[in-house]
C-alpha cells in the first residue's frame, strides 16, 4: 500500500478518486507501517513516530454496495501499553482540515499525558490530504478587476468566481461533492472505530471537529466512551448570523485591547480611555490610509496603511504587547519595533503558496459549511446585512464576507445536522473572548447536546491544549468527570516603551 494511491485530482477519472470496488464492513486494517516510509510527502509537523493504514468506505452510504474510498489513518501507539485505555481519535478542525499530524501535535502538546495511555488516531477525512484529497483551491483567487468597479462589485466579483469554480469541481465528482458533511464523515469514522477492532472510541476535537464530534455522538453514542470538543460550533449553523456573531465578538475584543491600553496611557499615550484609544487608531488609520509609509524588516519592504493599523488593533492578546509597542511608535513617526512573526505578517494583502497536500482543502470546507448550514444564497441580501455590519462594526468587519453568501450556486441544500443528547461523558470547552468560534456557541450546544462546559478565559481558538488548564481536560479522559467552572487563558506580554 502507497498513500501516494489515495490522492485524488477532480476532474480526472473517477478511479483517481481512489474509489474503488463496493465497500464491505470495515475489515481490519492492513498492516501498520511508518507514515514516512508509506507517504512521499509527509510532514515534518506529523513527526516520525506515526504508523498508517487506510479504511475503506462508501461513497455513498445510501448505496453501501457502491464505489467505495480509503480514508487514511495514522496512529502513534501509547507509549505504556502496559495501562492502555484504548484509542482516542483527534480531529483538528477545519472542514477540511487534514489530521495526519494531529496525534504527534498533542502528543506533544500540554494533552500529551493522554499519549501514555491511549493509541493517539488521527486521519484525513474524505477529500483531503490522503484520503482522494480534491485539488480544487479557489482562496486567494478571482477575477481581474475591472476598471472604475466599486470595491462592492470586486467584492461581489470575487465571491461568484469562488462559487463557479467549486460548483464546477462539483460537477466533475458528484458523488464525493454531495456526500461531503458531518454525518457522513462521523460514519467515516465508525468504519475506523470498526477497523480498529474498538468497541468504543475516546475523542478529541477542536473548532469543526466539536460539530463532528457532536454529529459522531449523536448517531453513535454507544460507540462513545468519553468526548472532550474545544471552541465549540452552534449546532444551528446559520451562516449569515455566524459571520455577524463573529464581527460582534472580534468588535468586543478590540474594545477590551482598547481598555488595556487605556490602562498603559503612561507607557504608550494612546488615551487614558477606551473611547481614546479607539480615536487615536481611526486618527491613525485615516492618515496612513492617505499617506502609507515604506518599512524595511529584515530586509523585506512592506506597507504601513490603514489596513496595517486596523490589523494591530484586532490582535489576539497573545499578540497585544507587541501591537500596543507598534501603535504607539508609529504615532509618534518611528518604525514598529520587528515583528516577532516576521516581516511577511506584518505586510498587508501578503500572498500564500500553500503546499500540497493541503493543510485545509477549501473545496472541501466550502461543500461541508454549505451541507451543514442555512443561510442567504442571494447576494443582494446578503451584500445589504454585509453593508450593516460594516455600518456598525467599521473597525472590527472584513472587506468582505468569510462565510455570508458563500453558498450562492451549490447545487446542494443546506440542513443543520440533528445533533441530539446522549449519556456518553462529554466535555465542552468554551473560550470567553473568541471570535472565530464565539463562547455562545458552546453554550447553545451544551443546550442542545448536554456535557459540561469548561470557560477559558481568552480570545484564542483552540488554545486549550496549550495551556495549563489542559490538565483538568487530561484528568477528565483519566476519570470521566468533566470540569465546570473556568480557567486563566495565557500570559498576556506587555508592551515596550518607544524609543
Amino acid at each position: 500500500m502507497s498513500l501516494r494511491k489515495v490522492v485524488a485530482v477532480v476532474g480526472t477519472a473517477v478511479a483517481a478518486l481512489g474509489l474503488a470496488a463496493p465497500s464491505e464492513a470495515a475489515a481490519p486494517p492492513q498492516t501498520w507501517t511508518p507514515c514516512t516510509k508509506l507517504a512521499p510527502s509527509w510532514p515534518k509537523s506529523a513527526g516520525t513516530a506515526a504508523e498508517c493504514t487506510t479504511v475503506r468506505v462508501p461513497v455513498d452510504y445510501a448505496r453501501p454496495d457502491g464505489p467505495a474510498m480509503e480514508i487514511a489513518v495514522d496512529r502513534i501507539p501509547a507509549a505504556d501499553p502496559a495501562h492502555r485505555r484504548g484509542v482516542l481519535v483527534l480531529n483538528p478542525g477545519g472542514p477540511g482540515g487534514t489530521g495526519i499530524a494531529t496525534p504527534e501535535q498533542i502528543r506533544t502538546s500540554r494533552l500529551g499525558e493522554l499519549g501514555k495511555y491511549y493509541d493517539l488516531i488521527g486521519f484525513d477525512p474524505r477529500g483531503t490530504g490522503y484520503s482522494a484529497q480534491v485539488d480544487c483551491q479557489a482562496l486567494g483567487g478571482g477575477p481581474e478587476p475591472q476598471p472604475g468597479e466599486s470595491e462592492k462589485d470586486k467584492a461581489l466579483a470575487r465571491i461568484r468566481w469562488r462559487a463557479d469554480k467549486y460548483a464546477g469541481c462539483a460537477a466533475k465528482a458528484p458523488d464525493l461533492a454531495g456526500s461531503l458533511g458531518a454525518v457522513t464523515i462521523a460514519r467515516d469514522v465508525d468504519r475506523i472505530r470498526q477497523a480498529l477492532g474498538e468497541q468504543q472510541i475516546d475523542y478529541f476535537g477542536i473548532s469543526w471537529g466539536t460539530a463532528l464530534g457532536a454529529a459522531y455522538r449523536s448517531l453513535f453514542d454507544e460507540h462513545v466512551g468519553r468526548m472532550a470538543i474545544d471552541s465549540v460550533l452552534p449546532p444551528a449553523l446559520d451562516l449569515d448570523r455566524f459571520e455577524a456573531a463573529e464581527t460582534k465578538a472580534r468588535d468586543a475584543n478590540l474594545h477590551r485591547f482598547a481598555g488595556w491600553l487605556a490602562d498603559r496611557d503612561a507607557v504608550l499615550h494612546l488615551g487614558s480611555t477606551a473611547d481614546q484609544v479607539v480615536s487615536t487608531v481611526v486618527a491613525l488609520r485615516d492618515e496612513l490610509e492617505a499617506h502609507p509609509r515604506q518599512v524595511d524588516q529584515d530586509g523585506r519592504k512592506y506597507e504601513l496603511n490603514g489596513a496595517w493599523t486596523v490589523n494591530q488593533i484586532g490582535s489576539l492578546s497573545p499578540d497585544w504587547g507587541y501591537a500596543a509597542s507598534a501603535l504607539a511608535a508609529v504615532r509618534e513617526g518611528k518604525n514598529p519595533p520587528p515583528d516577532p512573526h516576521g516581516a511577511s505578517s506584518a505586510a498587508a494583502g501578503f500572498g500564500w503558496d500553500e503546499p500540497r497536500p493541503y493543510g485545509i482543502n477549501r473545496f472541501v470546507q466550502h461543500a461541508v459549511n454549505c451541507a451543514d448550514a442555512t443561510g442567504t444564497r442571494d447576494l443582494a441580501q446578503m451584500w445589504r446585512d454585509f453593508s450593516a455590519l460594516q455600518a456598525r462594526y467599521p473597525l472590527s468587519t472584513l472587506d468582505e464576507p468569510t462565510y455570508a453568501g458563500s453558498c450562492v450556486d451549490w447545487p446542494y441544500a443546506g440542513k443543520n445536522v440533528d445533533y441530539r443528547p446522549g449519556r456518553s461523558r462529554l466535555q465542552l470547552i468554551g473560550h470567553q473572548y473568541e471570535a472565530v468560534t464565539p463562547y455562545g456557541a458552546a453554550q447553545e450546544m451544551q443546550q442542545r447536546i448536554g456535557g459540561a462546559l469548561l470557560t477559558v478565559q481568552d480570545d484564542v481558538h483552540g488554545s486549550l491544549s496549550t495551556l495549563p488548564c489542559a490538565s483538568k481536560v487530561v484528568r477528565f479522559f483519566e476519570t470521566g468527570e468533566p470540569a465546570t467552572g473556568s480557567c486563566a487563558g495565557g500570559p498576556i506580554p506587555e508592551p515596550r516603551p518607544v524609543p
